[in-house]
């Protein structure tokens, strides 16, 4: 493509104007058009510190509970921290009072659990006269006259515990009544691992409480008993301050 070059004509140096038959100079358009006061661009080779006009005052360094709330928008990590200790605290003594209010509660060879055993026996029939007791680690088998108030009714109510009470099964029995709240259930604690002794690999040993006839001339009121796999048993039987009357080892 052609160029094309816009031209002016100006009188030559010296020119008298037109007419002078002096031929003029063709300069490019613009040349020497430039107002005689600007000058030519160079760029600054010592620039000024742009950053310095500009720069603020630094910022205060936040914590990591300030952090922690603007990006959660919760409260601080140690305040959420104490308060899940505190809601499982609570948990735990909740779990504890609806599980008994005590370790051992619903055992009934230990002391507490022979105690919630009577209290509850108290409330269920209004007494706590019984004719038999048999105690296992985790639940007690009670019989309970039908009639309290006359001995020589024969009828009587069986009741399961193991923590609560179920329905009563019927029966009849002449077993001597007594006082189930007579028996020290600190005692009873100690008893088992007695009989334990006797029988290697034994299993599950279980009380039996009976009040014995007046004219027995050994009154053991508590007898012990256990067995193992091979069918080998023991028994040891106690007063009811858990004195031994008589220890029967494997025959």
């Amino acid at each position: 493509m052609t160029d094309i070059v816009a031209r002016r004509r100006l009188p030559a140096t010296g020119s008298a104007g037109p007419g002078s038959g002096t031929t003029g100079h063709v300069l490019p358009y613009g040349a020497g058009m430039a107002p005689p006061d600007w000058k030519q661009y160079s760029p600054d080779e010592t620039p000024d510190d742009e950053t310095s006009a500009t720069s603020a005052v630094p910022k205060p360094v936040r914590s990591l509970d300030e952090r922690t709330v603007r990006r959660t928008g919760g409260f601080p990590v140690g305040i959420v921290v104490g308060a899940v200790a505190a809601v499982g605290a609570v948990a735990g003594v909740i779990l504890l009072l609806g599980a008994g209010g005590e370790p051992g509660d619903d055992e009934p060879q230990s002391a507490n659990g022979f105690d919630a055993l009577v209290a509850d026996l108290d409330e269920e029939t209004g007494s706590t006269t019984i004719r038999r007791a048999v105690i296992y680690p985790d639940y007690a088998v009670l019989t309970v006259p039908y009639d309290v108030d006359d001995p020589a009714d024969e009828r009587e109510l069986s009741y399961y515990w193991d923590g609560s009470f179920g329905d009563p099964t019927k029966g009849t029995g002449d077993a001597l009544p007594f006082d189930l709240a007579t028996v020290d259930g600190t005692v009873l604690d100690g008893l088992c691992p007695q009989v334990e002794e006797l029988v290697e690999d034994p299993e599950t040993c279980y009380l039996v409480i009976d009040k014995p006839a007046d004219d027995d001339g050994t009154p053991e009121w508590i007898t012990a008993s256990t067995s193992n796999e091979f069918g080998q048993s023991a028994q040891i039987e106690f007063e009811l301050d858990g004195t031994v009357v008589e220890v029967r080892p494997p025959s």
